[in-house]
């Protein structure tokens, strides 16, 4: 207590100014209008810097939340895309589609979100580990890709993980078209570069344009037709004796740079498989097929 007091009566000249000066600025902001406004807005303006703040950092710490969310409304709106391309074929196939024009179903997909727990870039075989597997309907050869473009095809299946053979794989073979033109080829990783494939086996012909859009085939069981895939940025040149035309491809899909991404389950893929596996023998046993 005797220190306590005597801290007091040693430092009693500092309380003595701060009592002072407390009480000059009560008085100074109290009794004149003018210096209370501007102590009002400047007060204000340090509760408001103070709130933003505070709620700049409560965002952060919900940038998942709203990430997951958006990851969600995009598989969503996709589905809902190729739901209106559905219609439209079969408003096409009702009231008389042009010639070539594909009428088939398009709508026989479905979209299951994943994050992404692992992703190689640098090896001559890459992979990508994410968080779904069978217990979320994961199942092998499904395509995958995110909001930019196809990133793989599932490889391996566990309960709760599943492996992607991811776009830089040599294995990783995609069907694709140039859009707009219908000439389709077979996508592959060159082994170079993370952002470049090259589509080969094309038909030679010279319709071929940098700056052409590369697309998903009908023609592949993993993903419906027309997703975007890359541009076209360079012609491999040919001589006379080549048969097939070569171009390079730079991807849509940062892969390098992936979070989410959204596998596609085709739900007419056993059917189709069924279709392409018919006994070509028994057939011929009943005559063959009469056209």
């Amino acid at each position: 207590m005797n220190n306590l007091i005597n801290f007091f009566i040693k430092n009693s000249s500092w309380f003595i100014f701060a009592f002072y000066v407390i009480l000059s600025l009560v008085l100074l902001f109290g009794s004149n209008p003018y210096q209370q406004s501007v102590y009002l807005t400047s007060a204000n303006g340090t509760v408001a810097a103070i709130s933003k703040g505070v709620n700049g950092a409560s965002n952060y710490f919900h940038l998942k939340e709203i990430n997951e969310d958006l990851h969600l409304q995009n598989a969503a709106q996709k589905m809902e895309i190729i739901a209106l391309k559905q219609q439209l074929n079969e408003l096409e196939l009702k009231y008389g589609a042009k010639p070539g024009e594909d009428v088939s179903g398009r709508g026989n997909y479905s979209f299951i979100s994943a994050h992404v727990i692992s992703n190689s870039v640098v090896n001559p075989s890459n992979y990508i580990t994410i968080d779904r597997g069978s217990a979320d309907g994961i199942e092998p050869y499904m395509g995958v890709m995110d909001m930019n473009g196809v990133v793989g095809i599932v490889d391996a299946v566990n309960t709760h993980s599943a492996r992607i053979m991811s776009i830089l794989h040599p294995d990783t073979k995609i069907t694709c078209e140039l859009k707009g033109n219908g000439n389709f080829g077979l996508l592959v990783w060159d082994g170079k570069t993370t952002d470049h494939a090259i589509l080969k086996d094309l038909p030679k012909v010279d319709n071929y344009h940098v700056g052409d859009t590369v697309v998903t085939s009908s023609s592949s069981l993993s993903f419906p037709q027309g997703f975007m895939v890359g541009v076209v940025e360079r012609i491999s040149p040919t001589t006379k004796e080549d048969s097939f035309m070569t171009l390079i491809v730079k991807l849509s899909c940062k892969i390098t740079h992936l979070s989410n991404v959204h596998i596609i389950k085709n739900n007419m893929k056993e059917e189709l498989k069924q279709l392409e596996s018919t006994d070509a023998t028994s057939l011929k046993e009943e005559g063959g097929i009469k056209r």
